[in-house]
């Protein structure tokens, strides 16, 4: 029995040493209920508002970028391929059709004076077969020659 008497002392000892330990946790809790602590955000309020203030200017500078971008959006034009392509062709047809027409009139003088030459032998030609063909009129021709010679 002297043992149980030892531990039941043991676990007085104990139960009164732990009622110490409560009773000084329920002061520190009524201290610390009465105690006004308040956190301190004034910091992390700063960094929100500077981090709400870059997001606007972001959000500001997209939108006049956005406003730009639509800007010259609106005022391009879009042409199907095919059209540019035709375009294109068109264009270098009209400068190959001028520039030949240019090559054509440059060379009419040259084709005048060909085509001068070329009708007075025809004409003379024609002129001799139908002499040689009619003595005739060949008789007269030499007459009226004659007469023009003696003016």
């Amino acid at each position: 029995m002297a043992k149980l008497d030892e531990i039941a002392e043991l676990l007085t000892e104990e139960i009164n040493g732990f009622e110490k330990s409560i009773g000084r946790l329920e002061k520190a809790h009524e201290n610390l209920q009465n105690l006004p602590l308040r956190p301190d955000t004034t910091e992390i309020k700063v960094l929100l508002n500077d981090y709400g203030n870059n997001q606007k200017k972001t959000i500001e500078e997209q939108q006049r970028l956005m406003e730009r971008i639509l800007h010259k959006v609106e005022r391009s034009i879009l042409l199907p391929s095919w059209a540019i392509k035709l375009s294109w062709g068109l264009l270098v047809c009209v400068l190959f059709v001028l520039g030949f027409s240019i090559y054509q009139v440059s060379r009419i003088s040259k084709k005048e004076q060909v085509a001068y030459i070329e009708g007075q032998d025809d004409a003379i030609e024609h002129y001799g077969t139908f002499l040689d063909d009619s003595p005739e009129a060949k008789d007269l021709y030499q007459k009226w020659l004659e007469g023009k010679g003696k003016k």
